[in-house]
Protein backbone atom coordinates (compact mmCIF):
# COMPACT_ATOMS: atom_id res chain seq x y z
CA UNK A 1 0.00 0.00 0.00
CA UNK A 2 1.40 3.21 -1.13
CA UNK A 3 -0.26 6.20 0.96
CA UNK A 4 0.59 8.87 -1.42
CA UNK A 5 -3.58 9.68 -2.83
CA UNK A 6 -5.12 11.37 -0.02
CA UNK A 7 -8.22 12.81 0.51
CA UNK A 8 -8.27 15.37 3.13
CA UNK A 9 -12.22 16.68 4.29
CA UNK A 10 -12.36 20.03 5.10
CA UNK A 11 -15.93 21.21 6.60
CA UNK A 12 -17.56 24.33 5.83
CA UNK A 13 -16.43 27.25 7.82
CA UNK A 14 -13.64 24.92 9.29
CA UNK A 15 -10.40 26.79 9.46
CA UNK A 16 -7.16 24.88 8.57
CA UNK A 17 -5.75 24.41 11.77
CA UNK A 18 -2.97 22.60 13.20
CA UNK A 19 -4.02 19.08 13.00
CA UNK A 20 -4.69 19.74 9.14
CA UNK A 21 -0.86 20.99 8.71
CA UNK A 22 0.19 17.45 10.43
CA UNK A 23 -1.36 15.92 7.65
CA UNK A 24 -0.17 18.13 5.17
CA UNK A 25 3.29 17.49 6.19
CA UNK A 26 3.03 13.84 5.86
CA UNK A 27 2.03 14.74 2.52
CA UNK A 28 4.47 16.26 1.94
CA UNK A 29 7.31 13.62 2.89
CA UNK A 30 5.88 11.61 0.26
CA UNK A 31 5.35 13.72 -2.23
CA UNK A 32 1.63 12.93 -1.96
CA UNK A 33 -1.56 13.68 -4.42
CA UNK A 34 -3.96 15.43 -1.93
CA UNK A 35 -7.28 16.09 -2.86
CA UNK A 36 -9.16 19.19 -0.19
CA UNK A 37 -12.84 17.86 -0.22
CA UNK A 38 -15.87 20.25 1.34
CA UNK A 39 -19.10 18.66 1.49
CA UNK A 40 -22.22 20.80 1.58
CA UNK A 41 -25.20 19.20 2.98
CA UNK A 42 -28.20 19.46 1.02
CA UNK A 43 -31.40 20.42 2.74
CA UNK A 44 -34.34 18.69 1.18
CA UNK A 45 -36.29 21.72 3.01
CA UNK A 46 -34.97 24.32 0.30
CA UNK A 47 -36.64 22.77 -2.70
CA UNK A 48 -39.50 23.43 -1.08
CA UNK A 49 -38.78 26.71 0.30
CA UNK A 50 -38.10 27.84 -3.68
CA UNK A 51 -41.33 27.44 -4.49
CA UNK A 52 -42.15 30.33 -2.47
CA UNK A 53 -39.19 32.33 -2.75
CA UNK A 54 -36.82 32.87 -5.83
CA UNK A 55 -33.69 33.80 -3.91
CA UNK A 56 -33.62 30.09 -2.80
CA UNK A 57 -33.07 28.53 -6.29
CA UNK A 58 -29.67 29.45 -6.38
CA UNK A 59 -28.31 28.93 -2.53
CA UNK A 60 -26.97 25.68 -3.40
CA UNK A 61 -25.23 26.99 -6.59
CA UNK A 62 -23.74 29.72 -4.78
CA UNK A 63 -22.91 28.00 -1.59
CA UNK A 64 -20.73 25.49 -4.34
CA UNK A 65 -19.13 28.65 -5.82
CA UNK A 66 -17.69 30.00 -2.38
CA UNK A 67 -16.39 26.79 -1.45
CA UNK A 68 -14.41 26.06 -4.37
CA UNK A 69 -13.18 29.83 -4.01
CA UNK A 70 -11.96 28.68 -0.53
CA UNK A 71 -10.51 25.71 -1.04
CA UNK A 72 -8.55 27.34 -3.91
CA UNK A 73 -7.50 30.01 -1.97
CA UNK A 74 -5.96 27.67 0.21
CA UNK A 75 -4.15 25.83 -2.23
CA UNK A 76 -2.78 29.41 -2.97
CA UNK A 77 -1.55 29.54 0.65
CA UNK A 78 -0.55 25.75 1.15
CA UNK A 79 1.73 25.55 -2.13
CA UNK A 80 4.13 27.70 -0.82
CA UNK A 81 4.50 25.49 2.41
CA UNK A 82 4.43 21.95 0.86
CA UNK A 83 5.78 22.10 -2.33
CA UNK A 84 6.30 18.24 -3.04
CA UNK A 85 2.20 18.06 -2.96
CA UNK A 86 0.28 18.14 -5.73
CA UNK A 87 -3.44 19.72 -4.53
CA UNK A 88 -6.79 19.20 -6.24
CA UNK A 89 -10.11 20.39 -5.02
CA UNK A 90 -13.58 19.33 -4.41
CA UNK A 91 -16.98 20.04 -3.51
CA UNK A 92 -19.79 17.64 -3.51
CA UNK A 93 -23.31 17.89 -2.33
CA UNK A 94 -25.24 15.58 -0.29
CA UNK A 95 -25.00 13.69 3.44
CA UNK A 96 -21.63 13.96 4.82
CA UNK A 97 -20.08 10.63 5.76
CA UNK A 98 -21.79 9.18 2.27
CA UNK A 99 -20.25 11.48 -0.04
CA UNK A 100 -16.92 11.29 1.81
CA UNK A 101 -17.19 7.40 1.32
CA UNK A 102 -17.73 7.19 -2.12
CA UNK A 103 -15.54 9.81 -2.86
CA UNK A 104 -12.56 8.10 -1.39
CA UNK A 105 -13.24 4.93 -3.34
CA UNK A 106 -13.49 6.62 -6.48
CA UNK A 107 -10.65 8.73 -6.68
CA UNK A 108 -8.77 5.39 -5.59
CA UNK A 109 -7.77 7.35 -2.29
CA UNK A 110 -5.18 5.62 -0.24
CA UNK A 111 -5.90 7.38 2.88
CA UNK A 112 -8.99 9.65 4.14
CA UNK A 113 -7.78 12.38 6.72
CA UNK A 114 -10.43 13.89 9.04
CA UNK A 115 -9.03 16.44 11.74
CA UNK A 116 -11.31 15.28 14.90
CA UNK A 117 -10.50 18.19 17.23
CA UNK A 118 -13.23 19.99 17.94
CA UNK A 119 -13.32 23.18 20.90
CA UNK A 120 -16.92 22.10 22.13
CA UNK A 121 -15.37 18.34 23.38
CA UNK A 122 -16.25 17.30 26.83
CA UNK A 123 -13.62 14.80 26.93
CA UNK A 124 -10.19 14.12 24.21
CA UNK A 125 -11.96 11.16 22.35
CA UNK A 126 -14.90 11.99 21.97
CA UNK A 127 -15.18 11.95 17.78
CA UNK A 128 -18.27 13.53 16.08
CA UNK A 129 -21.07 11.25 14.59
CA UNK A 130 -19.85 12.31 10.78
CA UNK A 131 -16.46 10.57 11.72
CA UNK A 132 -17.60 7.56 13.06
CA UNK A 133 -20.08 6.99 10.15
CA UNK A 134 -16.72 7.51 7.80
CA UNK A 135 -15.10 5.06 10.01
CA UNK A 136 -17.23 2.81 10.64
CA UNK A 137 -18.53 2.31 6.42
CA UNK A 138 -15.11 3.34 4.66
CA UNK A 139 -13.26 0.81 2.54
CA UNK A 140 -10.08 3.43 2.74
CA UNK A 141 -7.93 3.08 5.79
CA UNK A 142 -9.12 6.33 7.68
CA UNK A 143 -6.41 8.95 9.70
CA UNK A 144 -8.60 10.62 12.00
CA UNK A 145 -6.33 13.71 14.04
CA UNK A 146 -7.68 14.21 17.26
CA UNK A 147 -4.53 16.47 18.90
CA UNK A 148 -3.20 19.67 17.42
CA UNK A 149 -0.31 19.61 15.29
CA UNK A 150 2.94 17.92 17.45
CA UNK A 151 6.13 15.35 16.16
CA UNK A 152 4.65 12.01 15.92
CA UNK A 153 7.21 9.83 17.43
CA UNK A 154 5.30 6.86 19.02
CA UNK A 155 2.60 4.68 16.83
CA UNK A 156 0.75 1.52 18.34
CA UNK A 157 -0.38 -1.08 15.92
CA UNK A 158 -2.85 -3.16 17.72
CA UNK A 159 -2.81 -6.77 17.01
CA UNK A 160 -5.31 -9.53 17.21
CA UNK A 161 -3.96 -13.16 17.48
CA UNK A 162 -7.06 -14.13 18.80
CA UNK A 163 -7.61 -15.90 15.40
CA UNK A 164 -5.13 -17.76 12.78
CA UNK A 165 -8.27 -16.15 10.26
CA UNK A 166 -6.41 -12.95 10.80
CA UNK A 167 -3.19 -13.68 10.10
CA UNK A 168 -3.06 -12.19 6.44
CA UNK A 169 -5.27 -8.97 8.25
CA UNK A 170 -2.42 -8.70 10.50
CA UNK A 171 -0.21 -8.94 8.03
CA UNK A 172 -1.95 -6.14 5.63
CA UNK A 173 -1.93 -4.41 9.16
CA UNK A 174 1.85 -4.84 9.87
CA UNK A 175 2.88 -3.13 6.30
CA UNK A 176 0.52 0.19 6.84
CA UNK A 177 1.89 0.66 10.30
CA UNK A 178 6.09 0.35 8.89
CA UNK A 179 5.05 2.85 5.72
CA UNK A 180 3.13 4.67 8.31
CA UNK A 181 6.35 5.24 10.52
CA UNK A 182 8.83 5.70 7.64
CA UNK A 183 6.79 8.71 6.39
CA UNK A 184 6.80 10.31 10.00
CA UNK A 185 10.22 8.85 11.63
CA UNK A 186 8.31 7.01 14.04
CA UNK A 187 8.72 4.18 16.22
CA UNK A 188 6.69 1.34 16.06
CA UNK A 189 5.35 -0.41 19.07
CA UNK A 190 2.73 -4.07 17.80
CA UNK A 191 0.78 -4.56 20.86
CA UNK A 192 -1.36 -7.15 21.29
CA UNK A 193 -3.55 -7.75 24.81
CA UNK A 194 -4.63 -11.19 25.90
CA UNK A 195 -5.79 -12.83 28.87
CA UNK A 196 -6.24 -16.31 29.87
CA UNK A 197 -9.87 -16.53 30.02
CA UNK A 198 -10.35 -20.44 30.48
CA UNK A 199 -8.52 -19.64 33.76
CA UNK A 200 -11.78 -20.56 35.49
CA UNK A 201 -12.81 -23.45 34.03
CA UNK A 202 -8.96 -24.66 34.45
CA UNK A 203 -9.49 -24.10 38.01
CA UNK A 204 -12.41 -25.55 38.63
CA UNK A 205 -12.30 -28.76 35.80
CA UNK A 206 -8.80 -29.57 35.68
CA UNK A 207 -7.78 -28.97 39.25
CA UNK A 208 -5.03 -26.55 37.73
CA UNK A 209 -3.67 -24.17 41.09
CA UNK A 210 -1.54 -20.91 41.03
CA UNK A 211 1.60 -22.29 39.62
CA UNK A 212 -0.03 -24.36 37.11
CA UNK A 213 -2.22 -20.99 35.52
CA UNK A 214 1.25 -19.11 35.80
CA UNK A 215 3.47 -21.30 33.43
CA UNK A 216 0.84 -22.09 31.28
CA UNK A 217 0.06 -18.76 30.67
CA UNK A 218 3.92 -17.85 30.46
CA UNK A 219 3.87 -20.76 27.60
CA UNK A 220 1.26 -19.17 26.01
CA UNK A 221 2.13 -15.40 26.01
CA UNK A 222 5.94 -16.54 24.55
CA UNK A 223 3.50 -18.56 21.50
CA UNK A 224 2.39 -14.64 21.26
CA UNK A 225 5.37 -13.18 21.25
CA UNK A 226 6.60 -15.77 18.71
CA UNK A 227 3.93 -15.57 16.39
CA UNK A 228 4.17 -11.14 16.60
CA UNK A 229 8.00 -11.70 16.05
CA UNK A 230 7.19 -14.13 12.47
CA UNK A 231 4.97 -10.99 11.11
CA UNK A 232 7.67 -8.69 11.06
CA UNK A 233 10.39 -11.58 9.68
CA UNK A 234 9.09 -10.17 6.18
CA UNK A 235 9.88 -6.96 6.92
CA UNK A 236 13.09 -7.27 8.29
CA UNK A 237 14.96 -4.53 6.05
CA UNK A 238 12.94 -1.73 7.32
CA UNK A 239 14.41 1.07 9.12
CA UNK A 240 11.45 1.69 11.57
CA UNK A 241 12.31 1.23 15.14
CA UNK A 242 9.95 -1.47 15.90
CA UNK A 243 9.01 -3.86 19.39
CA UNK A 244 6.69 -5.87 20.52
CA UNK A 245 4.66 -5.24 23.89
CA UNK A 246 2.33 -8.14 25.27
CA UNK A 247 -0.82 -6.58 27.99
CA UNK A 248 -2.89 -8.38 29.94
CA UNK A 249 -6.29 -7.80 29.83
CA UNK A 250 -9.24 -6.85 27.51
CA UNK A 251 -8.32 -5.38 24.21
CA UNK A 252 -10.92 -2.29 24.63
CA UNK A 253 -9.89 -2.07 28.03
CA UNK A 254 -5.92 -1.96 28.32
CA UNK A 255 -5.20 -0.81 25.28
CA UNK A 256 -6.50 2.67 25.66
CA UNK A 257 -4.95 2.87 29.20
CA UNK A 258 -1.57 1.79 27.85
CA UNK A 259 -1.80 4.28 24.85
CA UNK A 260 -2.66 7.12 27.23
CA UNK A 261 0.47 5.70 29.55
CA UNK A 262 2.82 5.70 27.20
CA UNK A 263 2.24 8.86 25.01
CA UNK A 264 1.49 7.44 22.49
CA UNK A 265 0.46 9.72 18.79
CA UNK A 266 -1.01 7.45 16.88
CA UNK A 267 -2.97 3.84 17.38
CA UNK A 268 -3.30 2.38 14.06
CA UNK A 269 -6.22 -0.57 14.51
CA UNK A 270 -7.95 -3.20 12.19
CA UNK A 271 -11.67 -2.69 12.19
CA UNK A 272 -12.92 -6.49 11.80
CA UNK A 273 -17.00 -6.70 11.59
CA UNK A 274 -18.16 -9.88 14.10
CA UNK A 275 -21.40 -9.22 13.82
CA UNK A 276 -22.71 -10.31 11.05
CA UNK A 277 -23.56 -7.33 9.71
CA UNK A 278 -21.28 -7.61 6.63
CA UNK A 279 -20.12 -3.81 5.61
CA UNK A 280 -21.98 -1.92 8.06
CA UNK A 281 -19.80 -2.07 11.63
CA UNK A 282 -16.49 -1.87 12.18
CA UNK A 283 -16.51 -4.31 15.01
CA UNK A 284 -17.17 -3.82 18.66
CA UNK A 285 -13.89 -3.89 19.92
CA UNK A 286 -12.20 -1.48 17.55
CA UNK A 287 -15.42 1.13 17.64
CA UNK A 288 -15.28 0.95 21.74
CA UNK A 289 -11.57 1.59 21.54
CA UNK A 290 -11.90 4.43 19.34
CA UNK A 291 -14.80 6.14 21.38
CA UNK A 292 -11.82 5.92 24.55
CA UNK A 293 -8.95 6.81 22.85
CA UNK A 294 -7.78 10.50 22.74
CA UNK A 295 -4.73 10.28 20.98
CA UNK A 296 -4.94 9.80 16.66
CA UNK A 297 -6.47 7.10 15.39
CA UNK A 298 -5.81 5.80 11.88
CA UNK A 299 -8.65 2.42 10.90
CA UNK A 300 -8.18 -0.19 8.45
CA UNK A 301 -10.73 -2.60 6.65
CA UNK A 302 -9.85 -6.05 5.69
CA UNK A 303 -9.89 -6.52 1.83
CA UNK A 304 -12.66 -8.78 1.98
CA UNK A 305 -14.80 -5.69 3.26
CA UNK A 306 -17.64 -4.10 1.33
CA UNK A 307 -18.84 -0.90 2.14
CA UNK A 308 -22.80 -0.33 2.77
CA UNK A 309 -22.32 3.07 0.81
Amino acid sequence: MKLNRLLVTIAPEQPLNDSFHQAFAFANRCSAQVTLLTVIEELCELKEVAKHSNTAVNIIDEAEKYYHKQLNHYVEVLNAEYPNITFNTLVRIGIPHIEIVKEAKASQASMVIIDSTRDDKKLACQRGRNTLNIIRKSEVPIWSISSYSKPIEQVVAAIDLSNIEYQDFNSKLIALALEYCEITGADLTLCHAWRLDSEGYLRKWSGYDDNDIAQLSEKMRNERIERLKSLLEPHQDSMVNTKIEIVEGEARQVLPLYASAKGVDVVILGSLSRTGIAGFLMGNTAESMVNQLSCSVLTLKPDSFESPV
